[in-house]
């Protein structure tokens, strides 16, 4: 059982709001609309008692997407738009805020070991192993999985090249197709009009070849020591219950398709915990386990809730700014070579530093008179996402395995700027044939 001494009362508090946050976004999303209000206030109040949390250059970042955000409604309001979208600035990034806090839940029913112990092997078995798993347990349970691996494998606190590339690729590499990750749902959400299963033909692929660059890179090179490679234990019968959640999900999303995957990947995530765990103990330490981690471990979503919050007032801004001035682009369509031009700026931005997020809002709204193919569009989003996170110095993953791991930031650029590059042309190859 999770301790409740962990967070303080407020923040115990924030944490019940952000359980009625994901009931009241799934209810909607289910078409009672009226939760939208109540989905909406409870992250609002829950980002106001988690903001002493956030650090200072995390709430200078926030107030600067907000400051973006009123911005762009002074112009359009300069422009004759006589409204206040202040449903639509709280409810923006709803969904994408409850997946991430949703999904959080699957990381007390997902053991990346199991139940037997296993001895750490090496080799190369050993390498493509700890790449696999740790792709496949980032899949689920996201950035978790990372530090699991991460903490198992590092020599006196550190990471070496090949160690700490296998990870960053096989992590980032989950979010070319994983429902569980907040990329996914920022590009279904951006890219309206997208279909899961039309954009894994796109992406599936393009992470198959991730995969391969990264077994190759270090398959032949003296420099990758893949004989002397020290891998993960994993065991794949844990992988169970991440195969179980993939399984509901297209089931759910046959049943029920006029729903947004968003919704039904939050629902999900808490049934099934919820029914994993009373298989395993009992229905009411179930109950008792999901509100302990409700009130423990929900308010530790504090950067995210602030982060998606913000953009979602930038995103708000943006669109009603572009919807009065309607702004035109010189060009025809959505041509390939237009769609691979966009997916260069991405990544450079990326790699500069931009978070994801902040690029895919801006160039939705942009790219939209020019009507884009929903899928192509979303990949590109989900290419600057994955790619652009091992690619950026200063990315999340980054500065995670730079903070933790001792790995330089010089390092995360240039032990992946092969894969970067690799990884560009792959997109812009598939981008040719879906567009050709």
């Amino acid at each position: 059982m999770l301790d409740n001494s962990r967070q303080t009362p407020q923040h115990r508090l924030a944490g019940v709001l952000l359980l009625v946050m994901i009931v009241a976004s799934v209810l909607s999303g289910f078409g009672l609309s009226d939760f939208l209000w109540v989905s909406g206030f409870s992250a609002l109040s829950a980002l106001v008692l988690l903001w002493s949390r956030n650090r200072r250059a995390q709430r200078i970042q926030c107030f600067v997407f907000v400051t973006i955000g009123f911005t762009c409604l002074a112009f359009a309001w300069s422009h004759g738009y006589d409204g206040f979208p202040i449903k639509q600035m709280l409810t923006q990034n709803h969904l994408l805020i409850s997946l991430l806090s949703a999904v959080s839940f699957l990381r007390l029913i997902t053991d990346t070991r199991g139940a037997g112990r296993q001895i750490p092997r090496t080799g190369k078995k050993a390498f493509l192993q700890t790449l696999t798993g740790i792709h496949f347990f980032s899949s689920v349970i996201n950035l978790s999985a990372l530090i699991i691996f991460g903490d198992a494998l590092a020599k006196k606190g550190k990471l070496n090249r090949t160690t700490a590339t296998s990870l960053q690729r096989g992590f980032s590499l989950a979010a070319l197709w994983s429902p569980f990750f907040a990329a996914m749902g920022t590009c279904l959400l951006y890219a309206p009009g997208t279909k899961l299963p039309d954009l894994w033909l796109l992406s599936i692929p393009l992470c198959l070849f991730g995969l391969a660059i990264t077994w190759t890179e270090y398959r032949f090179s003296q420099s990758g020591r893949m004989d002397t490679f020290e891998g993960y234990p994993v065991n794949f019968r844990a992988l169970l219950v991440p195969s179980l959640m993939v399984v509901c999900i297209l089931a759910a999303n046959s049943l029920f398709p006029d729903v947004s995957v968003l919704v039904l990947v939050s629902a999900l995530s808490l049934i099934v915990t919820a029914l994993v765990a009373t298989f395993r103990e009992s229905f009411f330490r179930a109950i008792r386990t999901v509100r302990n981690f409700s009130c423990t471990r929900l308010p530790d979503m504090y950067a995210e809730l602030g982060l998606f919050f913000s953009t979602g007032v930038m995103a708000t801004g943006i669109s009603v700014l572009v919807a009065k001035t309607q702004p035109t682009l010189d060009a025809v369509g959505f041509t390939p070579g237009i769609a691979i031009a966009l997916l260069a700026i991405l990544l450079l931005l990326a790699v500069a530093g931009v978070h994801a997020i902040v690029s895919i809002v801006a160039a939705s709204a942009i790219v939209a008179p020019l009507n884009p193919e929903p899928a192509v569009l979303a990949f590109i989003f989900l290419v600057t996402w994955s790619v652009g996170a091992t690619g950026g110095p200063i990315s999340g993953l980054n500065l995670a395995m730079q903070s933790r791991y001792g790995v330089g930031m010089l390092q995360c650029f240039t032990w992946n700027l092969r894969y970067t590059i690799g990884m560009f042309l792959g997109a812009s190859a598939i981008i040719l044939v879906a567009l050709g």
